[in-house]
């Protein structure tokens, strides 16, 4: 176990770049090695049985060769003594007739009395001396029987003169001298018989060891084929590595420069696989990163900057009030500082909305929302406001739904904070209208009043944070409305439009309908 935990730690601890190259060739070795204890079986048996089939075929073919040898007179002559020796004319010719077969068959043949007594022998295929018995006795006018060694070997379809299958056949191992090469252990034998009585035993041996041949080209061919396939593999390996490691390193670089505090680097990986992905997603989330940074500094900016001056207020109203042995003046600066306290928490409650806004997050769900009783909802709480002020309050909300897919809370707070515009801005005797329609595929949401409109000059950053008209710095406000209604319109894929004049104003909400 401790090996193997070793050597998982040692993997574990190789970059990319290595891993690739390692796994590649080891799959490809590991192949190889499954290929080889495969096929090296199989081609062994194989083999070692087509040469045993091979001496079963020489053993029929001497047999029949060599039927026509009288071989008791061979017995008789030789007296025992080796036939190898020329002992007398019969064993002469017995022995180039042997040879003869020797040679068709490529095998060494013993020829035995039948008590086990030798009587002539071939001798190994590679010491026969062909010219010896190419122009023996009786064979000079019968040139069909000459036997032509070299195209005994190489005539047919693999086989020999005798017609003897070759073991390698034609095939990936074929072709060579069946006499060259190392010999085989293996051996045959078979009777010879004269009337159903045995005269002699013909021994085969010392045929071509095909097996070892044809395994060793095997094994030569696989080990050559296996160590280019690894080779192939490594460097395809490598190849695949710098490809895939190229990206991730461009995007390491990157994260690395964004923990460093540079939020506008992105990854410049252009494709279309699973790193590619990566690459966008990461630029997607630096994208929402650097906003949401962006927002929370803006946050903190406008917090400081805006609640410092209420503060102040606030602290020097209560040290006066604290001083002071009037009633009715303390009364009055007590009045002040919570005057100046409402207002800190509107604009510290407003900031943190905005601040959610501008980071594309809401404390709810977006659900589908009708817009028409959002609006109803905002026209029925600010009947009694409107009668106080003297202004006329008109209400055109359709009896159907306009259904869009938002987030309820903060849409009737974006319609309340335009109706209170139009409200604070209106004078006595003018009027406030809140209506609402289906136009094509979106829902159109308005707030229009004969207030004192907005001077163009002022048009072009009026939703932006804290922005306050030229003509309105005798109301109340911390230019925070508009800027919440402009981002609620963002979150929720719509948009806000306005017209103005000295006559009044005109805002409208669009969205798209669910």
């Amino acid at each position: 176990m401790s090996i193997v935990r070793r050597f998982r730690a040692r993997v574990g601890r190789m970059s990319l770049k290595t891993k690739l190259p390692v796994s590649f060739a080891g799959v490809a070795l590991l192949t190889m090695l499954v290929l080889g204890a495969i096929l090296v079986p199989l081609l062994s048996n194989y083999y070692s049985r087509s040469e045993t089939s091979y001496l079963e075929a020489g053993a029929q073919q001497a047999a029949q060769d060599l039927s026509g040898v009288d071989w008791a007179s061979v017995a008789a002559t030789a007296g025992g003594a080796n036939a190898g020796g020329a002992a007398g004319t019969e064993v002469a010719q017995a022995l180039r007739q042997v040879q003869a077969v020797a040679l068709a068959t490529q095998l060494r043949i013993r020829v035995f009395s039948p008590d086990g007594t030798l009587l002539v022998d071939s001798g190994p295929v590679g010491d026969i001396d062909v010219t010896g018995i190419l122009q023996s006795p009786g064979e000079e006018e019968g040139g069909d029987e000459e036997i032509d060694h070299e195209t005994s070997e190489e005539q047919g379809e693999g086989r020999g003169r005798h017609g003897l299958p070759s073991p390698l056949g034609q095939g990936l191992f074929g072709g060579g001298r069946s006499g060259d090469g190392p010999r085989s252990d293996r051996v045959i034998e078979t009777q010879l018989t004269t009337n159903e009585q045995a005269v002699a035993v013909v021994r085969l041996s010392e045929g071509p060891a095909y097996t070892v041949t044809a395994l060793r080209s095997t094994l030569i061919a696989w080990l050559v084929a296996g160590v280019a396939a690894v080779l192939l593999a490594a460097l395809v390996g490598w190849l695949m590595s710098r490809r895939l490691t190229r990206p991730l390193l461009a995007i390491t670089a990157a994260s690395d420069s964004m923990a460093h505090g540079d939020l506008t680097v992105r990854t410049e990986v252009e494709r279309a696989d699973e790193i590619g992905t990566l690459a966008g997603s990461f630029n997607t989330m630096a994208d929402k990163m650097q906003h949401t940074v962006g927002a929370l500094r803006r946050f903190v900016a406008d917090a400081a900057h805006e609640l410092g001056t209420p503060l102040t207020a606030l602290e020097t109203d209560l040290e006066l009030a604290q001083g002071q042995h009037d009633e009715a003046e303390r009364t009055r600066l007590i009045s002040r500082a919570m005057r100046q306290a409402e207002r800190i928490d509107q604009l510290s409650t407003d900031l943190l909305l905005l601040s959610r806004l501008d980071t594309g997050t809401v404390p709810a769900p977006m659900n589908p929302t009708d817009l028409v009783s959002l609006a109803r909802q905002v026209a029925d709480s600010v009947p009694s406001r409107a009668e106080q002020a003297g202004i006329d309050l008109v209400v055109d909300l359709p009896t159907d739904r306009l259904q869009v897919i938002g987030y309820a809370e903060g849409l009737q707070t974006a319609l309340e904070n335009l109706v209170d515009n139009a409200l604070k801005f209106t004078p006595a005797g003018g009027s406030v209208e809140i209506g609402a329609r289906a136009q094509d595929q979106t829902a159109v949401v308005w707030v229009k009043d004969t207030g004192i409109g907005i001077l163009p000059a002022d048009l072009e950053d009026l939703f932006s944070r804290f922005h306050r008209g030229r003509n309105v710095s005798a109301y109340p406000g911390n230019g925070l409305g508009l800027a919440i209604v402009k981002a609620t319109m963002d979150i929720h894929g719509g948009a806000v439009a306005v017209e103005s004049s000295p006559q009044g104003s005109r805002f409208e909400l669009r969205m798209p309908l669910a």
